[in-house]
């Protein structure tokens, strides 16, 4: 198992992680590594709507950044399945 550094926090999406420091949504990549989202802007097409652009089983979706704020620190355990 990993255990990621107290800055992130597990959303509710398996996989994205908020980091409380940096106001920043990360993405957990197949090598492991985290990857910093880019930001989504309110405009007429994501129904002005702000937050990151996600996708959960290829369906987009945009967690707001009212949701990622309420978000409070604790310890995360990302479990890491075996490799056959």
């Amino acid at each position: 198992m990993v255990t990621l550094p107290k800055e992130f926090v597990a959303t509710k999406y398996p996989g994205y992680f908020w980091n409380i420091q940096d106001k920043k949504l990360y993405s957990v990549k197949v090598t492991g590594m985290l990857k910093p989202l880019a930001r989504v802007y309110p405009n007429q097409f994501n129904h002005f709507r702000s937050g990151f652009s996600v996708s959960i089983r290829g369906q987009k979706r945009v967690l707001e950044l009212s949701y990622l704020e309420t978000l409070k620190p604790k310890t995360t355990i990302y479990p890491i399945y075996p490799q056959e």
